[in-house]
């Protein structure tokens, strides 16, 4: 049982870091949350049977996090696939997925059920819950872009992760990670660059947010390109703030749960 990146960039990939998403994997079950890049791809490359995918996070619906979904499913249909795929996200962009899909013309073309899935936007709402894991979402902070923070949990072992996904610092992602071994918090810029992107968080913001979620371990995601060079100054801004484990994000590792 383990978590891993597909991706870690932000918005703009570049040849070392391809735009955020991730999986949580298990022997019954594959979650993908998000969905850029080429996944089936990405899936191999992380040791990941694309046709074991059991569930879809789409946490929002900005190109970065959901254009890859149309070539996944075509990549599904083409690999014959006829188990059910569950699509989730929140009520607002279910109509925009469905709509997306169908530009494709890949309703029509389906050989599996495929169902979408629209979460309402309250803390600690459950989306989701396998044999392995539970998944619960919350509201964040990304300006005008609805947007969900995503807990997942392993009753099992104990340890949960929670992902921020794209948000300004926000204490709704705080009180989700609470109790939770690992958060994974967008880390877009430095602090000596705060503001320069909207509805996003600096290193040290990750880190204040971590301490306050009392959580072990922060795993820095979703860095701006500009700052592919510099990725260890970002942690120690980090460490600033917060005094258990700072990691960056490292593609395509297995992280156990």
């Amino acid at each position: 049982m383990h978590f891993v990146f597909l991706g870690s960039s932000g918005a703009i990939p570049s040849i070392s870091r391809d735009t955020t998403s991730l999986a949580f994997v298990s022997d019954d079950s594959v979650i993908l949350v998000d969905c850029g890049g080429s996944p089936v791809q990405k899936l191999l490359a992380a040791s990941v049977d694309p046709p074991r995918l059991t569930h879809i996070v789409i946490t929002h619906t900005h190109p970065d996090h959901a254009y890859g979904l149309p070539s996944l499913i075509q990549n599904l249909l083409l690999m014959k696939r006829t188990t059910p795929l569950g699509l989730y996200c929140r009520t607002e962009h279910a109509a925009t997925l469905d709509r997306l899909l169908e530009l494709f013309g890949l309703w029509k073309r389906l050989t599996f059920p495929l169902e979408i899935r629209g979460v309402e936007p309250r803390e600690g709402e459950e989306l989701l819950r396998t044999p392995s894991f539970v998944v619960t979402a919350s509201p964040n902070a990304h300006g005008a872009m609805p947007n969900l923070a995503l807990r997942v949990d392993a009753p099992e072992k104990k340890l949960g992760v929670v992902y921020s996904s794209d948000t300004e610092p926000c204490e709704a992602v705080a009180r989700l990670a609470r109790g939770a071994h690992t958060l994974i918090h967008e880390a877009t810029f430095p602090e000596r660059d705060r503001g320069r992107f909207g509805a996003h968080s600096t290193a040290a913001e990750a880190g204040q947010i971590a301490a306050r979620a009392c959580v072990q371990r922060l795993i820095l995601t979703h860095i701006d390109a500009l700052y592919h060079g510099e990725v260890e100054g970002l942690a120690a801004e980090a460490r600033r703030h917060f005094g258990g484990t700072v990691e960056i994000a490292e593609e395509f590792r297995r992280y156990p749960i």
